[in-house]
């Protein structure tokens, strides 16, 4: 029997959670070593947002079955998260926690995870996910009364909260810390940035801030990254990274930061042609295992695709790295600098990621204090 969930009620009582939690947070429940595997996993994001969607449901409604994630589960209590969790959940998350949960997506449940029936140990899962998973399917049961609803709420919210202001005070502070940054500083950041990995997570940030210094936005450019390891999550989506000139696309690139092959290069090259596009370029991460000579496939199919009024190109991100900051002397350093922190949550960068950028940038503070004090 499927059941509803007023979509004002649930707002209510996230509200009425955020507000508690600032004057009284709540550092234990009956779950919260659950709760805690699943905000503290890698590659988690679908699996927080079903976790306080469930609450928040089961909070607005006692009837909610929060082991459902479809109206179509046979079970009694079935609900519909996806809708409260995008237009609910996702936004609250959003406008009042800073975003805590690095949303790109407003439909965060579209996502593999959360299209099962409902959670159970034998979906699909792996590594941080399949603890999550496990997580969800031994602590939602063992919540039963609107006490433990309320409680179990209000830890993940404490959770939340503190942790959107551990981030905001990280990236004020990154931001104050860079204001008298050069090139050079720019240079060491994007380097150490690259040596992090952060799978894949680090290439595609340096690669956006670079795109930015080489095609800026005030001259009619766009560059628009999208969330790692999320290929294709767009049907506007023509490649990794798309750079459009006044709204038109005119290059496609793709960011591999493993060895990839000429399967690869054949499903990106297609993709971009079939949306319009006759420029693809991959840049190659330092976890690749490109070098300075592009692959025997490579160039055999660079050949195909020029027959097919298309070029493709291989660079690495060193080469490219040296490229732009060579042509881009006098850029905006500090600029540029800050510019990172927004990219990581355009591109749904992890919680490490943005940890260790925040440290890196305030990092740069004695610096910028050493330079004030000789000029």
């Amino acid at each position: 029997m499927t059941v509803t969930v007023d979509h004002n009620a649930a707002t209510s009582v996230l509200m009425r959670s955020l507000e508690r939690v600032k004057t009284s947070p709540v550092d234990t429940c009956a779950i919260s070593e659950q709760i805690d595997t699943v905000l503290g996993g890698s590659g988690c994001l679908t699996y927080q947002y079903v976790l306080l969607t469930a609450l928040a449901a089961r909070a607005a409604n006692p009837s909610v079955d929060m082991l459902s994630l479809q109206v179509e589960d046979q079970s009694v209590g079935a609900y519909a998260p996806r809708t409260l969790c995008s237009n609910v959940v996702y936004p609250f998350q959003l406008k009042f926690l800073d975003n805590v949960l690095d949303g790109s997506n407003n439909d965060p449940l579209v996502n593999k995870p959360a299209r099962y029936l409902r959670l159970d140990v034998s979906n699909a899962a792996r590594g941080d996910g399949r603890r999550a998973l496990n997580a969800l399917c031994q602590g939602l049961p063992l919540v039963t009364t609107p006490e433990m609803i309320q409680e179990c709420l209000d830890y993940m919210m404490t959770r939340l909260h503190l942790l959107a202001d551990f981030k905001r005070q990280g990236r004020e502070s990154a931001i104050q810390s860079v204001t008298h940054a050069a090139v050079t500083d720019v240079h060491s950041f994007l380097n150490d940035l690259l040596n992090q990995g952060f799978g894949g997570g680090a290439l595609v940030l340096a690669a956006t801030v670079l795109y930015r210094v080489q095609y800026p936005e005030a001259s009619g450019f766009k560059v628009v990254p999208h969330p790692v390891n999320q290929s294709g999550a767009s049907s506007r989506q023509l490649s990794d990274m798309d750079l459009t000139a006044n709204g038109v696309p005119i290059l496609g690139t793709e960011l591999k930061d493993k060895v990839f092959t000429a399967d690869d290069v054949r499903r990106a090259a297609d993709t971009s042609l079939a949306g319009g596009l006759h420029s693809l370029i991959f840049i190659a991460g330092r976890n690749s295992g490109y070098t300075t000579q592009p692959p025997t496939y490579f160039n055999d199919l660079r050949a195909t695709y020029l027959a097919k009024d298309m070029y493709i190109g291989l660079i690495g991100i060193d080469g490219f790295l040296d490229f732009v900051l060579a042509n881009h002397l006098n850029m905006d350093s500090p600029a540029v600098l800050q510019s990172a922190i927004g990219v990581i949550d355009e591109i749904s960068g992890s919680a490490e990621m943005q940890m260790w950028v925040y440290g890196r940038l305030d990092s740069l503070k004695n610096a910028s204090l050493t330079a004030v004090a000789t000029a």
